[in-house]
């Protein structure tokens, strides 16, 4: 048996504008499979402990672990860089294994810049405990599928595969048991949970879409959990650890349809008083405004819709090829069933002209979305639109740094407009959105339906947070 610490970096370190916070998923897996092989494991989210680092030097300093994994994305590579400092520090010769979006997409600069010993590319479920096990035994590791590490002093990389539906369905459920609930309460979630005791699920992995900007960290093959180890895990949940608010955390939880439905079914019968909340589970277009009734029945709050721009040409240049007519279709039914509604939208796509911008912004403010929330496009590595930056834009590409960009703070300007009119649009676009007696009205009419949720507090951060200018976001 082994002592494996499992870290997650925090990624954005501002007092005023701290990160929405969501348990680490990933973690909780690989730890529920690693203790399952008998390993004692521990996690810390660094997310969830505003003391700096100094909680977790006390950490590797007093357990003292023998493995060390940590789970990256690339807005958390400038802690990350302090965290490796802190491990090399005080165990120097401890293996470290980096996992994650950024990793998977970069496994020479994780081992050769930032310092690891091994990557596991895509899902480590399956291959961590594996890694872990051949160096307890002294085997090799150098052509475990999955991984990549420093053979003869070049980067060697050992591609996997994805988990099948069935191995999906035969993976313990996240260690829930890992980590300090109470801390996550007490904090603000991403769909708008409030500072209340809630969960993440993962039903299925994967996404078939092929959006230029997108990760593909868990692949372009859909792979769902059934509907029976879905509707098990909620209820160990609701009943054994008392989780009513749940987030459904999966790339396209509406692809299947019919699992859908056996799911919301499942849930109205076993649990009843589920409130779900869809940060970024559902393709919109897929759906029917009809659908917003059985969300609802099911105990849906809140849903994120993912836009990203009313230009069909931008459409098609990001692959998204989204319905937009659908998607208003059905936006304007779940406000009209009561659900919490936000809509994503990205502004400053490659060639996209001001009018297309503008347009965008139109179709946001005369919506009937609750919230909104307007994004540069950032050409992060291992995305198409990173290739595409660097093909056609190499002078911007040389100037974007992803360790000091994250959701909230400008990115380089990659589209066809001039800086001036760029920031233009992004200085004035949240008061033209919520400056609308309508939309108003729509938000106080949610936060006397569900007050518990939607407080006075929370709202007025909203709209603070939504006309402070742009520049104050850095």
């Amino acid at each position: 048996m082994s002592k494996i610490l499992l870290i997650k970096p925090r990624f954005f370190d501002n007092f005023w504008f701290q990160e929405s916070i969501t348990q680490p998923m990933g973690l909780m897996y690989i730890g529920a499979t690693l203790k399952k092989a008998g390993h004692e494991t521990k996690i810390h989210d660094c997310g969830s402990d505003y003391k700096d680092l100094h909680t977790l030097r006390h950490t590797i300093k007093d357990w003292n672990p023998d493995f060390i994994g940590i789970s990256i994305i690339i807005t958390e590579l400038e802690q990350t860089k302090r965290i490796m400092e802190i491990i090399r520090e005080i165990i120097p010769d401890v293996p470290v294994t980096f996992g994650g979006p950024w990793p998977t997409a970069n496994p020479e600069g994780s081992i050769k810049t930032l310092g690891a010993n091994f990557v596991v590319l895509g899902e480590g479920e399956l291959v961590f405990p594996d890694l872990i096990d051949a160096m307890n035994k002294g085997l090799p590791t150098e052509s475990i599928p999955g991984t990549a590490s420093m053979v003869n002093g070049t980067v060697k990389i050992n591609h996997g595969r994805y988990l099948s539906e069935d191995e999906l369905d035969s993976l313990p459920f996240p260690a829930w048991e890992l980590l300090d609930h109470k801390l996550y309460a007490n904090m603000r979630s991403m769909p708008g949970v409030g500072c209340r005791p809630y969960m993440s699920i993962v039903t299925s992995r994967g996404c078939p879409y092929r959006c230029f900007y997108c990760h593909q960290t868990m692949g372009k093959v859909f792979r769902k959990r059934s509907a029976e180890s879905v509707l098990a895990e909620m209820e160990e949940l609701r009943f054994k650890h008392g989780f009513k608010e749940i987030e459904i955390l999966d790339d396209c939880f509406n692809l299947d349809r019919k699992r859908m439905y056996t799911i919301f079914s499942g849930i109205r019968d076993r649990i009843g008083d589920a409130r779900l909340h869809f940060p970024n589970a559902l393709r919109s277009d897929m759906l029917e405004p009809e659908d917003m009734d059985l969300f609802k029945q099911a105990g849906t709050v809140s849903i994120f819709f993912a836009i990203e721009t009313s230009s069909p040409r931008l459409q098609k240049l990001i692959r998204k090829n989204l319905n937009l007519e659908k998607a208003s279709q059905v936006i304007k039914a779940a406000v009209e069933a009561g659900i919490y509604s936000t809509g994503y939208f990205m502004i400053g796509f490659p060639t996209e002209t001001y009018e297309e911008a503008c347009a965008t912004v139109k179709f946001a403010v005369t919506s009937s979305l609750h919230r909104a929330l307007f994004f540069n496009p950032k050409p992060f590595a291992g995305t198409e639109l990173a290739k595409m930056v660097n093909d056609n834009l190499p002078d911007k590409n040389d100037f974007f740094d992803p360790q000091k960009s994250n959701y909230c703070r400008d990115s380089i300007n990659i589209s066809g407009m001039p800086d001036k009119e760029l920031q233009m649009i992004f200085r004035n676009v949240y008061m033209r959105f919520y400056l609308n007696p309508k939309r108003i009205l729509r938000i106080m009419i949610l936060m006397l339906r569900h007050p518990e949720v939607f407080t006075l507090k929370r709202i007025a951060g909203m709209f603070f947070y939504a006309f402070l200018p742009m520049g104050q976001k850095n």
